[in-house]
């Protein structure tokens, strides 16, 4: 089996960010220093899991899971560790010296060949677009306000005419039967033909980075449609894709939202703009698939559709399904009869981002859509609206909101509408399980590995004061510990957590990284304190089964030597606990 070396994994692990990683399978929400999110492991409706960006941990404080971004990763996908470093590695984008045996095992030879194809094609239609042939098509980007910088980063390409892509690809030795998997040729009764040929592209790719498609426009449409994409191949599916997704996963996690245009130019029109959280969903339809996708992206989704019937329609569909999934969401209406890249061309900017500045609720939307829908001269309609407008005000969870927006629709309708507040909860007495508080050993032996952890010097002292903890899991993260100290000088937790495999140890270590107590200032005194703790912890177990050994039947020698030992423990005990009783 081929192994990966430690130094890779080390690298790899460097690279990788823990928050853009689980970025990629949950949606996360920032809170203070820290992320959390609904917890994969076990049934969570509360974000119960936090996600260290400091520390490159993560931890569950209901089912206990944690460790560092190769064991959420094995744990989530349910895979080897080394499959799960390779898988960390492609989103980073490190290549490792060797493929771990079960990645090569899942390695899809069709699909590893239609990005080959793709990835050429991408390389082809930007070099034709720079020369000169090139001129005119890239000519008309400039005009409607693409600069060189965005042409480069979404690689933007022209496909000429005559088939010339074929007859390229042809020459470097690719077979028809992939460029038509592919889907950049098409076998017809009189050969082979470009897709796309005399048309704009713009490559597409999953959240992954790979490339599975394109969106091309052309520039003479007489006769032609303006648009068109890839049609559905082994990788593209286009209800599944959100176009710019791999690109704005990061910047959406750290605005907090992810803007949801119409449009490839749209998007890059925001991008421009400043606003590299912006996504397309290729039209203005969007599935229950693209929303799981937007969902994993950030807390919030801003619609920002057009605002013409067509656009306002699709906002209405797509932003009702996010809400049935339990997103936040907002929506920009665009009232300026522009699209977004018009916008950017014509008034700059600045007025581009202070229209998407102007974000409304959803139940703000719902009222305005449904009135401009509604005769409100006859009554029938306006109850008709009022139902489908209760139905949603039914929806939110905030007792201010639904008051709010009950009285609004009273307002519009002229009808008497009754807002029905929530039960009140019960008081917390009632619902909190009671938990029984942690022994002082157990804090004891948590907080010399938290000490252990941030500082060489609590290693050093619990090496040459104690050597041992009583819980098996502790002592076995205390080892570790130690010798990483020895080794590498310091004890990082998301490498101590790499160099196991035992779960339990993992989610130890885990636990007390993400505590506070991790990082803090070396104190000698509250270790020794905790390491007194202990030793009183044992010497009263040992006390226990002397004591219990001495109710047996024993001969004079040995009731001499048990008894002998028994009163030394209690000795040793009472000086334990008259040094923790002067201080």
């Amino acid at each position: 089996m081929v192994r990966i070396s430690n130094e890779e994994i080390e690298a790899v692990r460097a690279q990788a960010d823990i928050v853009d990683v689980i970025g990629h399978y949950l949606q996360i929400h920032r809170k203070g220093r820290s992320y959390v999110a609904l917890c994969p492991f076990h049934d969570d409706h509360s974000p119960s899991m936090s996600i260290s960006e400091d520390r490159q941990i993560f931890k569950c404080f209901v089912c206990g899971k944690g460790g560092n971004v190769f064991t959420f990763v094995q744990d989530y996908e349910k895979i080897s560790f080394p499959e799960a470093v390779g898988r960390v590695a492609s989103l980073v984008g490190y290549t490792l010296s060797v493929q771990p045996e079960a990645v090569q095992k899942n390695r899809d030879p069709g699909r590893e060949k239609i990005y080959e194809v793709l990835n050429e094609t991408i390389r082809y239609t930007m070099y034709e677009l720079n020369g000169s042939g090139g001129v005119s098509e890239k000519e008309y980007l400039r005009k409607r306000g693409l600069d060189d910088k965005a042409i480069e980063t979404f690689q933007i390409g022209f496909n000429p005419l005559n088939d010339s892509l074929y007859r390229f690809m042809h020459a470097k030795g690719f077979a028809d039967r992939d460029l038509v998997n592919a889907n950049v040729t098409r076998i017809s009764d009189s050969g082979m033909h470009d897709v796309f040929g005399g048309r704009i592209t713009f490559p597409i790719h999953d959240s992954y980075g790979n490339p599975i498609g394109f969106s091309a426009r052309a520039v003479r449409t007489e006769g032609t449609s303006k648009y068109i994409n890839t049609n559905d191949t082994e990788v593209f599916r286009k209800g599944d894709i959100v176009y710019n997704s791999h690109r704005a996963r990061g910047p959406a996690r750290r605005a907090g939202k992810v803007y949801i245009c119409e449009g490839v130019t749209d998007v890059i029109a925001f991008w421009q703009a400043g606003m590299e959280n912006a996504v397309c969903t290729l039209g203005t339809s969007c599935t229950n698939a693209q929303i799981a996708v937007l969902k994993g992206m950030a807390a919030k989704i801003v619609f920002c559709y057009d605002g013409d019937e067509a656009g306002q329609a699709a906002t209405w569909r797509g932003a009702k399904m996010a809400i049935d999934q339990g997103c936040t969401v907002t929506i920009v209406l665009n009232r300026t009869g522009q699209d977004p890249d018009e916008i950017l061309r014509s008034r700059g900017k600045e007025a581009l981002a202070e229209m998407a500045s102007h974000e409304m609720s959803w139940m703000e939307f719902v009222l305005e859509y449904l009135r401009n829908r509604t005769n409100m001269d006859s009554y029938l309609a306006k109850k008709e609206m009022a139902d489908r407008a209760m139905a949603e005000i039914a929806k939110l969870q905030d007792e201010t909101e639904k008051r709010y927006f009950t009285e609004q629709l009273s307002q519009m309708t002229g009808f008497r509408m009754e807002y029905a507040p929530a039960p009140a909860a019960k008081p917390v007495q009632e619902v909190l399980h009671r938990i029984k508080a942690p022994d002082g050993t157990v804090k004891a032996e948590e907080l010399i590995l938290a000490m252990m952890m941030s500082s060489a010097s609590a290693a050093r002292n619990f090496e040459e004061n104690l050597g041992y903890l009583i819980d098996d899991t502790r002592q076995t993260a205390a080892m570790m510990i130690i010798d990483a100290m020895h080794t590498y000088g310091k004890a990082d937790p998301a490498r101590l957590i790499s160099n196991t495999d035992d779960p339990a140890v993992r989610d130890m270590i885990s636990s007390i990284a993400a505590s506070d107590e991790y990082g803090a200032p070396y104190d000698a005194d509250r270790m020794n304190g905790a390491i007194r703790r202990i030793k009183r912890t044992v010497l009263a177990s040992e006390a226990d089964a002397y004591r219990e050994q001495l109710s047996a039947a024993l001969n004079n020698e040995t009731r001499e030597l048990i008894l002998n030992k028994y009163e030394q423990c209690l000795r040793e005990l009472r000086r334990y606990i008259d040094e923790d009783d002067s201080e």
